[in-house]
Parts: structure tokens; sequence; C-alpha cells
């Protein structure tokens, strides 16, 4: 491929371009190089010869009347640009420019992979007919966006929070690496005392840390940090949580990572708020559901109540209790349906559920601690269980229950079955799992939530360090004590 190089010493204009690009050359319609730059020429084979016949396909089609045409390679792992024009009048010669355009194509390549991984999380409707509970959808999501944070931005060690929007509480949802924070300790949206990750969140602006040991808002989180880069989790403006991320390496983390991460954040936001409302949506939709029905039958309730009475007035012996037995199971019958139009989150068929036997003796003594700010629910599960011989201890509060988890093991009596709703007002399910398993490692936990609704997602991050089961509320008596019998049994598998 014959060429002429630019004698040294010389300055142009070919010369001016050539300071700003990475080569200019003449090509003819043939694709041969008949003239290039001093730069250009210490390019490989491959980028020369694909340098060639990009020009000589934009000087191809140019022939329409368009001046400037533009084509992209790679060679390597570069990408380059070729920006060529006619050359004065001549029909058969370009003049063309070579630009490395390698950080704004990398650019490129990550923002399509950020968007694929988005995709991926949104793509919910494979998961909404797919026969997975709640929480199992929930660890599924979840699973995608710990994949996300390790595909794209080659992170180990990181965390991500959700911030309750009462409260302001950043309630931790996923963590590799990092220590979450002892129980007790709570970070919140504010821009002082809660680390950087406060800040993010009452700001709404992302932050590169590149010295954290000696940045006055670093909260320690990994051990060793030398890079740290948060940012919020945006939905519509709106901040609904953060994204940590934190490596011992100074450089692990640079600007481009900081505006990725930001755009990432937006998909898990969407993708949690989807979440959330398909559970919302089926909340509601029971209600409704449950409302209607119960306003059918009032009518025909109402009259077979007056039937009743009027067959009493006129019956005796067994008639009169058989009718009075039927009058009871109306009444029933209308009080289970008031509940369930409310919203029924309790215990099932508690008066249809096995009694105990002669040789289940399995719950006989047993300390329980069992721990939901709804007094039904309580009382249903002290029942059940103090039929089977179980000592029940019942808590409203979740720090009077984490209290007593401690003072039972320093007594020398600790606790052999903790049951929890996930969501109580002062504490989370996951915070009693994790003073559970501080006090015993090898107590089990069961934990509870009505719908599926675990806004802190106790459920996943208590599965992962060994959660027996959990129970969607309504569930059925019998269920209940099944699963305490299994948690109980020996060698009972965690997360059976």
């Amino acid at each position: 491929m014959p060429h002429r190089i630019q004698p040294e010493g010389t300055f142009d204009a070919a010369t001016l371009l050539d300071e700003v690009a990475d080569g200019i050359g003449v090509v003819d319609a043939s694709g041969e190089i008949l003239w290039m730059s001093a730069r250009l020429a210490a390019q490989d084979p491959e980028t020369l010869r694909k340098f060639a016949d990009a020009a000589r396909e934009c000087l191809r089609e140019g022939e329409g009347g368009r001046r400037m045409q533009s084509r992209r390679f790679r060679a390597g792992n570069r990408s380059f640009e070729v920006q060529a024009c006619r050359l004065g009048a001549a029909a058969d010669r370009s003049l063309a420019m070579l630009v490395n355009v390698s950080p704004r194509q990398r650019l490129l390549d990550r923002v399509e992979a950020v968007d694929a991984a988005g995709a991926s999380l949104l793509d919910l409707d494979a998961i909404i007919v797919n026969p997975l509970n709640v929480a199992e959808r929930l660890k599924l999501i979840e699973g995608r966006i710990e994949q996300g944070l390790r595909d794209l931005f080659g992170a180990a060690n990181f965390e991500v929070r959700l911030l309750d929007r009462k409260s302001r509480v950043l309630e931790l949802v996923i963590h590799r690496g990092i220590e979450p924070l002892p129980i007790g300790k709570q970070m919140k949206a504010e821009p002082e005392g809660h680390g950087i990750t406060g800040w993010v969140a009452s700001t709404g602006e992302s932050v590169l840390c590149r010295d954290p040991q000696h940045d006055p808002r670093y909260m320690q989180g990994l051990p060793g940090c030398r890079c740290a880069l948060t940012a919020p989790l945006l939905l519509h403006d709106r901040v609904v949580g953060t994204a940590n991320l934190e490596s011992g390496d100074p450089r692990a983390f640079e600007e481009e990572d900081r505006l990725l991460l930001e755009l990432y954040g937006r998909y898990v936001a969407m993708a949690l708020n989807i979440l959330d409302m398909l559970i919302v949506e089926r909340y509601t939709t029971n209600q409704r559901v449950s409302g209607s029905v119960r306003e059918e039958i009032a009518v025909p309730v109402r009259s077979v109540r007056e039937s009743l009475e009027a067959a009493k007035a006129a019956a005796s012996g067994e008639v009169l209790e058989s009718l009075n037995r039927l009058e009871g199971h109306l009444a029933t019958l209308e009080r289970r349906l008031k509940a369930a139009s409310e919203g029924f989150r309790g215990v099932l068929g508690v008066d249809r559920v096995e009694g105990p036997t002669g040789e289940d003796n399995l719950l006989q003594g047993r300390r329980v601690l069992v721990v939901d700010d709804e007094a039904g629910i309580r009382e249903a599960i002290a029942t059940i269980l103090g039929q089977h011989g179980a000592t029940v201890t019942p808590f409203d509060s979740a720090t009077a229950a984490i209290d007593a988890l401690h003072k039972a093991k320093t007594a020398g009596s600790p606790f052999e079955l903790v049951l929890s709703d996930v969501r109580m007002p002062d504490r989370n399910g996951y915070e009693i799992f994790r003073a559970a398993k501080d006090t015993d490692a090898e107590v089990p936990v069961i934990l509870m939530t009505g719908f599926g609704y675990d806004p802190h997602h106790s459920i996943v991050r208590s599965s992962q360090e060994g959660l027996h089961c959990f129970l969607f509320k309504p569930f059925q008596a019998q269920q209940l004590l099944d699963e305490v019998k299994k948690a109980l049994s020996p060698q009972a598998p965690a997360g059976a």
C-alpha cells in the first residue's frame, strides 16, 4: 500500500488536524492511501487497512452530494471513527481523519449493558405467572440486582438500602462483604451523622469518595475501604433508597461508574416499586372481592336468621338444640366474612386444628416466643401451641421481645422457638431474627407476613442466614402447627 508521509517540520492545515486526531490521510476510490500523516503511519497494519476501507466507503456514500461521511470500526480492543469528505473538486479521493473513540464506545457499551440489566429487572411478566410466592419473587429480583452490581461494576462488597418515607430510616435490603449495623442501630436519610449513605439519601446526589478514611461523612463499613461509591435509587426524582459499593482498591471506581450507578439505580427503584405495587394490589383486590361477597350474602343471611328465630319459637328438645347450633354456625360465618372483608390476616381454622395425642409430646414444655402487634394473632398462636404443651410468651413490641431473648439466655433458659411478624412498629423481622440467632445460633425462627408484604425484605435476608420458614397471613392453624413441629424436630433443616 504505497503512500507518502508528510515531511517533518512542516505546519499546515493537515498538521493542525493531526493534532486533534489520531491521524489523517488521503484515500482514493480503490482504497489506496495516497498520503498519510506521521501519526497515521504509526498505526498497526490492521488499523490502517480498516481505515482505508472505511474512507473508501465514505467516498462512495458521498457521491450522493453529502460531503462529510463517517464510519466506525474495531481493531483489537480499540474503537475508531473515520470522518471523510471529498478532497476539493476531486471525485476519486477523500481526506479522511482517524479518531480513537474507545473511551466513548466503552461508555456506550456500558450504558447498553446497564440498560440490558435494567430490562431484566423490569421483566416481571414471567415472574407474575410463575408459581413463585412473594418471598421467592423478591429473592429472584434481589438476585438480579446483585448480579447486576457484580457484572456492571465488578463490585464484591456492596449494600442496597430502601428508605422508609415515614421514619426516614434506610433499611438494609441486600448486603455482601459489608457488615450490617448492630441490632438497634439505624441509618437515616440525614446529611450528618449517618455516613455518606445518609447524606446521599437526604440530598439525592451521588458521591464518589476516593479517600473514605479522611472523609468526615464516611461511616466505617468495609474494613480497609479505600474507595466508596454511593448513589441514590431515584423514582421520578424521589429518593427511595441507596446503593453503596466499597473496595480496598483506591482506583476501583471512576466518575463513569458514578454516572452508570445512578442510571442502574433508577432501574432498581422501578423494579422494587413495581413489586410493591403488585403486593398492594393483591391486598386491595382481596379486600374488594371479600367486601363484595359480604354485601351479596347479607340479605340471604338475614332471611335465614329470621327463619331460624321463627322456627325456634315453635321448637323444643333436640330440634331446638340443632337450631341453636345452626344459628351459631351462621354467626361464625358472618364473623369470618367480616374479617375477610376487612383484610383478615390472622390464623384460619383454629377450631379445626388437630388436638394433641398421647405420643405427640414434641411441644411439651417447649419455650416459645411470639412477636406480633395484632392481639388476635398472638392469642391464636398461644392457644394452638399451648394446647400442645408449649409455654408461649407473647409480645406486642419487638424491642421488648429482643430484651426478653437476651434475659432468657442470661438466665440459662433460652427460648427454643421464635415466631415473629416481619413488620413491627419499632423493629423489623430481620432484626428480631438476628437477635434470636445472636442468643442461640441454632434456635429456629419462623417469620410471618400479611399478603407477602415485607417492606424491609426481612424474609429474603433471613433466608440467606438460616430462617426455618415463613408463613403468609392468613395461614391455617394446622399449617402453623406442622411448621412448628418441623422446626423443633431433631436436625430440622433451615429454610424447610
